[in-house]
C-alpha cells in the first residue's frame, strides 16, 4: 500500500506538470506558425513588389495612348520561384484599356496613388496573394481622345500569385518547430520524472522504514533523512 502511494504521488505530480508542458508546446507551435507565415509573406511580398515595379517601369503614355511592354522573362522566372500560377493586370481606371487577367480581384479598400497595397483574394477558386499599385497618367498625355491637361485617368497594375508556395514553406517550418518542441517535451518529461524520483527517494525510504517496523515499536524515527 505504501509503495502504491509512493508511485501514485509520483504519477500525480507528473500528471499535474504534463498539461502545463503541453500547453506551452501548443502555444509555441501557434507562435511558430504566425512567425513563419509573417516571414513567408515578407519574403514573397518583396518578390511581388519587384514584379509590379518592373511592370510599372514599362508603362508609357509618350505616344498619346497607353503602351505596356511586359517583362515576360521576369514573369516566367517569378512563376518558377513562386511554384505556382502568376497573374497580372494592367488597366486604366476608366476600364477603357485593360491587359492581362481582366477579372483579377481589386483590393477591398480604395487604392492610394503611388502606394502599393497587398491583399488576399480568391480567383476561380484559388487562393491568391496580390499587390495593386495605382499611379496617375501624366497630365500632358492624350489618352482615348482626352485633351492634354484634362486627363484624370490613372493606371492600375496588379500582380498576384498562388499562395501554395507560402503554405508549403509555412508547413515545413511548423513541422520542424513541432518536431523540435516534441523532442524538448520528451526530454522535459524524462527530466521531471528523474527529478521526482530523486526528490521522493527520502520519502520512499521513510515509507519502507515505517512498513518494516512492528506495530508495537514506538521508538522515534531516525531524523537523518
Amino acid at each position: 500500500m505504501t509503495r502504491w502511494a509512493h508511485w501514485s504521488l509520483r504519477r500525480t505530480l507528473l500528471v499535474v506538470l504534463l498539461p502545463g508542458l503541453l500547453a506551452v508546446m501548443g502555444l509555441e507551435i501557434v507562435v511558430s506558425w504566425r512567425n513563419a507565415l509573417a516571414a513567408a509573406n515578407a519574403a514573397f511580398d518583396r518578390s511581388l513588389l519587384g514584379a509590379i515595379k518592373a511592370m510599372d517601369a514599362n508603362i508609357s503614355t509618350a505616344s498619346g495612348g497607353l503602351s505596356v511592354e511586359l517583362p515576360y522573362r521576369m514573369l516566367e522566372f517569378f512563376e518558377l520561384t513562386a511554384s505556382g500560377s502568376v497573374y497580372f493586370r494592367v488597366a486604366t481606371s476608366d476600364a477603357l484599356v485593360e491587359l492581362g487577367n481582366a477579372d483579377l480581384p481589386l483590393p477591398p479598400r480604395p487604392l492610394e496613388p503611388g502606394v502599393p497595397r497587398f491583399y488576399d483574394a480568391r480567383y476561380f477558386g484559388e487562393s491568391l496573394r496580390l499587390v495593386a499599385y495605382q499611379r496617375p497618367i501624366s497630365a500632358d498625355a492624350s489618352l482615348n481622345g482626352t485633351s492634354p491637361g484634362q486627363s484624370n485617368t490613372s493606371v492600375i497594375v496588379q500582380v498576384g500569385e498562388s499562395t501554395q508556395s507560402r503554405r508549403d514553406f509555412t508547413l515545413r517550418f511548423v513541422r520542424r518547430a513541432a518536431l523540435r518542441d516534441g523532442l524538448i517535451l520528451v526530454l522535459m518529461v524524462l527530466g521531471a520524472a528523474g527529478t521526482l524520483a530523486l526528490a521522493l527517494r527520502p520519502l520512499a525510504r521513510l515509507a519502507q522504514g515505517v512498513k518494516d517496523r512492528s506495530p508495537e515499536d514506538m521508538t522515534p524515527i531516525p531524523p537523518q533523512d
